[in-house]
C-alpha cells in the first residue's frame, strides 16, 4: 500500500480531494531518527484502508528514497545524518 507517488503538485492534490471516488487524503506524519531525535513531518496520502503501520511505511519509503534517511529491518529510524553510509562501488 505505500505505492503512492513521492511527490505531488499542488493541481494533482486537488485534482484528488475534488474527485469523491479516490480513497487517497493528506496527513501529516512524523518519523523520528531513533539516535538523536531529530523529526522530520511531512504531508502524505494515505487511505481509509491503511492502519497506521501501513501510513508510517507511506512516510518511511518517501524519506528513504528522496531524503536520504535509513528504516532497519528492526524498525529504527536514522536521519541522514545518522544513516549508514551507502556502499561505494570497488571500481577494479
Amino acid at each position: 500500500m505505500t505505492d503512492q507517488p513521492t511527490a505531488v503538485t499542488p493541481e494533482e492534490l486537488s485534482a484528488i480531494l475534488r474527485n469523491p471516488d479516490n480513497p487517497l487524503y493528506p496527513t501529516q506524519i512524523t518519523v523520528f531518527c531513533d539516535h538523536c531525535g531529530l523529526e522530520h513531518t511531512g504531508d502524505y496520502l494515505v487511505s481509509d484502508g491503511m492502519n497506521s503501520t501501513d501510513r508510517l511505511a507511506v512516510a518511511r519509503k518517501h524519506l528513504v528514497e528522496n531524503e536520504g534517511w535509513e528504516h532497519d529491518k528492526f524498525g529504527d529510524d536514522f536521519c541522514p545524518e545518522h544513516a549508514a553510509p551507502a556502499p561505494t562501488e570497488d571500481p577494479a
